[in-house]
C-alpha cells in the first residue's frame, strides 16, 4: 500500500509561518489599497463638489438660489459678508464658505454710474473749451 514517509515537524513548522507571514503582508497590502482608493473616492467627490461650488460662485445673479448640476444640486445665499454655499451629492453634502459676491444688478449700476460719470465729465471739458476759446477770440 503507501509508504508512510517520517516529517520532521521543522520543515512543517517553518512551512506555516511561511504561510502565516505571507497572508499577513497579503492582508496588510490589500487593506491599504482599499483605504486609498476610499480616499480617492471621498477627494475626487469633494473635488467635484468643490467645482460646482465655485462655477455657482460666478453665476450669481440673486440674495439666494439653487442651480442643478448632472452630479448635485447647489444652493447659495449672499450674506454681506460672505457667499454660503451648500453642495448636495447623491452620497454626501458639502458647505464652503467665500467671500460676499455683488450681485450682477449691482455691477451693472456701477457700470453705467461710471460712463455716466466720465460723459458728464468729457462735456464739462468741452463746455470749458468753448469758453475758454471764447474768451482768447
Amino acid at each position: 500500500m503507501w509508504k508512510k514517509q517520517k516529517v520532521k515537524a521543522g520543515v512543517l513548522i517553518y512551512a506555516v509561518t511561511i504561510a502565516a507571514i505571507f497572508s499577513l503582508l497579503l492582508q496588510f497590502y490589500l487593506n491599504r489599497q482599499v483605504a486609498h482608493y476610499q480616499d480617492y473616492a471621498l477627494n475626487k467627490e469633494k473635488l467635484i463638489a468643490f467645482a460646482m461650488a465655485k462655477r455657482t460662485k460666478g453665476k450669481v445673479e440673486q440674495e439666494s438660489g439653487e442651480q442643478a448640476f448632472n452630479l448635485g444640486q447647489v444652493s447659495y445665499q449672499n450674506k454681506k459678508t460672505s457667499l454660503v454655499t451648500r453642495v448636495r451629492t447623491p452620497k454626501s453634502q458639502y458647505e464652503f464658505i467665500f467671500p460676499s459676491v455683488k450681485l450682477k444688478e449691482e455691477k451693472t449700476a456701477k457700470k453705467e454710474k461710471v460712463v455716466t460719470d466720465s460723459s458728464n465729465q468729457a462735456e464739462k471739458k468741452k463746455s470749458e473749451e468753448k469758453v475758454e476759446k471764447k474768451e482768447n477770440s
